[in-house]
């Protein structure tokens, strides 16, 4: 059985602070890594922190845009996100392309959901007390603003059907543990 571990996210990053000497590009990498394990460890308020204070979000499927926008909805969004344990989710981030004021992530992603949550969307086979997910693949396009801040996400991804998610175990990240 597959196991997910959110630490992933992030080793593409420490990777490249090893050798990077500019001081922006440090600043960008580091702040997304910020970012991910503090969405990854659930702190919701060190994660609003790493973002502008009205951020803008973009989770694109085909012409139809779900992100929230402006901190009252992300902070809903992250709070639930949290709440029902999907924050843990695996994003093995194959490349980063650094530009001026932007990062690109692009790779392979797994969204874990408890088989509580498959039962009550429509998946009877799922075990209630067991974890699930989806896969698939996911580009994220992360803006900054002039002081280092995220301004939101730009999100293109797709992923299997909630229908074809397969039984995972999960080995959570606990926010500020030492790696």
């Amino acid at each position: 059985m597959n196991t997910l571990d959110s630490r992933l996210n992030w080793q593409l990053i420490d990777s490249l602070l090893e050798d990077e000497q500019d001081p922006w590009r440090v600043q960008m990498l580091s702040q997304l890594k910020q970012h991910m394990q503090a969405e990854c460890g659930g702190a919701l308020e060190e994660l609003m922190a790493t973002m502008v204070p009205e951020p803008i979000f973009h989770n694109w499927s085909g012409t139809t845009d779900s992100g929230a926008k402006g901190a009252t909805a992300l902070k809903a969004f992250y709070s639930g996100l949290i709440s029902s344990g999907s924050n843990q989710f695996q994003y093995s981030i194959e490349r980063i392309i650094i530009g001026d004021d932007t990062l690109v992530t692009e790779g392979k992603i797994q969204i874990p959901f408890t088989g509580e949550m498959l039962q009550a969307m429509g998946k009877a086979d799922a075990k209630a007390n067991c974890c699930y997910a989806t896969e698939g693949r996911t580009v994220t396009f992360w803006p900054f603003s002039a002081d280092g801040k995220i301004i939101g996400e730009d999100i293109y991804s797709t992923t299997t059907d909630l229908g074809d998610a397969e039984e995972v175990t999960l080995n959570p990240y606990i926010y500020g543990e030492s790696i």
